[in-house]
């Protein structure tokens, strides 16, 4: 079963290393976004099984817009992605839904496990 996912990550190149690692998988990246709010506007307009969310962005940064898609999207499954092993954005995203906080130091195969694991609600 395809696993449909957005990336949201003001970096081009971490948008595009999470396309590569998924290349060749039964995840598709449907839509990419570079902030929290051009993010909440994809979601809403794709059919999506997951949002894998940067926690830092400009603008509206992830957590922000994990409240508004826990609020407006409370099915979807959100995946934090961060740079920042930081226990306090942690705990804030898993206090707002997110179903998991995985650093962008993680392995592929690490990041596709997350993904799967997020996207079937574990």
């Amino acid at each position: 079963m395809a696993v449909r996912l957005l990336i949201a990550d003001d970096h081009a190149v971490v948008r595009a290393g999470v396309r590569s690692m998924t290349a060749d998988t039964e995840i598709e990246i449907v839509a990419e976004a570079s902030d929290g709010n051009e993010a909440f506007g994809l979601a809403s307009q794709h059919n999506l099984d997951l949002v894998l969310l940067d926690v830092r962005m400009p603008g509206a940064d992830g957590i922000t817009c994990l409240g508004r898609l826990r609020t407006e999207m409370p099915n979807l499954p959100v995946l934090m992605f961060s740079a920042y092993d930081n226990p306090t954005y942690i705990a804030r995203a898993v206090a707002l839904g997110a179903l998991g906080y995985v650093v962008k130091t993680a392995g592929k195969e690490e990041l596709l496990s997350a993904i799967r694991r997020a996207a079937a609600g574990e």
